[in-house]
């Protein structure tokens, strides 16, 4: 804990303005035009719009370009700072201020199997109505109509195999799983 606060102590409130317009950027960013993107791609955003806020941020400060060029290390090493103060500070709000709709167990298995299927702006409910259908189904064949589901909602570089799979996979997770 105490390295934590020395990393804020020694980089400064500039760092921590930063980072909170990084981590606004980064959000922007996933739902507008990077949303089809490979999460994986995205968990180095936060870094590279951290070294360019920052790199702007010390070239308007020291009223002078060539000072990011000239002291590079130190630019691109506090610009990693407000990447990772970013980072920090978008799974503290996902992981303790945002709320959550009371999701059911299942619903919680859904979201994770269906992630990177779907848009994640679309996850969750997703995840709800195919935890309802699956439900509501007397027939014993809820694969089909989460394989519908599914259909409607993927994102377009899916194939049909895929998504039967996967509605089968979802089907055979929530049957062994202790809901």
């Amino acid at each position: 804990m105490i390295k934590i606060l020395d990393v804020f102590t020694f980089y400064g409130f500039d760092v921590m303005l930063l980072a909170a317009l990084t981590a606004i950027t980064v959000q922007i960013c996933k739902v507008t035009f990077l949303k089809r993107v490979k999460r994986k791609l995205l968990t180095f955003l936060p870094f590279i719009f951290g070294i360019i806020y920052y790199a702007a941020y010390a070239a308007l400060v020291h009223m002078d370009f060539y000072f990011v060029l000239n002291e590079y290390v130190s630019v691109i090493e506090h610009g990693f700072a407000v990447g990772t103060t970013a980072t920090l500070t978008y799974v503290t709000y996902e992981q303790f201020i945002r709320d959550k709709k009371s999701v059911s167990p299942s619903e919680g298995i859904i979201s994770a199997l269906i992630a990177g299927y779907v848009p994640d702006e679309r996850t969750e409910s997703v995840a709800k109505s195919i935890a309802a259908a699956i439900e509501r189904d007397v027939t014993g064949d809820g694969a089909t109509r989460t394989a519908e589901i599914l259909a409607e909602n993927s994102l377009e570089d899916i194939t049909e195999s895929d998504i039967k799979l996967l509605a089968r996979l979802i089907i055979e997770a929530l049957a062994h799983a202790n809901i």
